[in-house]
């Protein structure tokens, strides 16, 4: 088994894992901006669930002074959290709920926004909305759960955090990033190319024990016989 985080393993510690393979991002799928749109605003791509932490995205935005555009999927099971915690915030200016957006209406939201956020409490496979903002140049705060360490070069690509508070506080900085750096660290680290070479890699010597056992059980088949 090849996991996709490290994140990952835990959750299924009966599995024989052979490697780590984070996913690949397509880029071209994803326009870079060199800077963001103004008045700078908070983007959030995600369920509308609570352990996905749109609540939370809210708060840091209230207290960071910063409109915040959010986009996800509304479960049924998780209408009622969306209904008591989220759609009172609404406001259509400081607080938007854009719906559950196709591709490129995501794209967009992510390459006009300042910054992302990511303030997941669970431990989470994969994070590809991290990957997908900073394709689009936009740096990402992240929680420090699941894959997110696996994912953000803390400081580079964005930040990572341990609370609220704290994403806040590094509001200021990450609007400082280098956005071409963030599309740079995608496209250096999770480029589909190199996820081919590490499955090749990681297959190849399984690949000629394999064959190597099936020559071995040959060759006694034809002493035996």
């Amino acid at each position: 088994m090849i996991n996709i985080s490290e994140a990952q393993k835990p959750t299924m510690p009966h599995l024989n894992y052979i490697d780590t393979i984070h996913n690949s991002i397509d880029l071209s799928r994803y326009p870079f901006a060199a800077e963001c749109q103004t008045p700078p605003c908070i983007a959030f791509v995600g369920r509308m669930a609570p352990e996905i932490g749109p609540q939370f995205a809210i708060a840091i935005a209230q207290h960071a002074g910063l409109p915040l555009k959010m986009a996800g999927k509304i479960a049924p099971s998780e209408q009622d959290f969306f209904d008591q915690q989220i759609k009172p915030h609404i406001d259509g200016q400081h607080i938007q709920y854009l719906g559950e957006v196709n591709h490129a209406q995501k794209a967009d939201l992510l390459a006009k926004a300042a910054v992302a956020v990511f303030p997941i409490i669970w431990d989470e496979p994969f994070g590809l909305a991290m990957l997908e903002s900073m394709a689009c140049g936009t740096p990402v705060i992240a929680m420090n759960c699941g894959p997110v360490p696996d994912i953000i070069a803390d400081g580079k690509s964005g930040f990572i955090c341990s609370t609220i508070s704290e994403f806040v506080h590094k509001i200021p900085a990450a609007l400082q990033l280098n956005r071409a750096d963030c599309r740079q660290y995608v496209e250096s680290l999770f480029h589909p190319t190199h996820r081919v070479s590490q499955y090749e890699q990681t297959y190849h010597p399984i690949i000629g024990q394999v064959l190597s056992s099936q020559n071995n059980l040959h060759t006694f088949q034809r002493q035996q016989s």
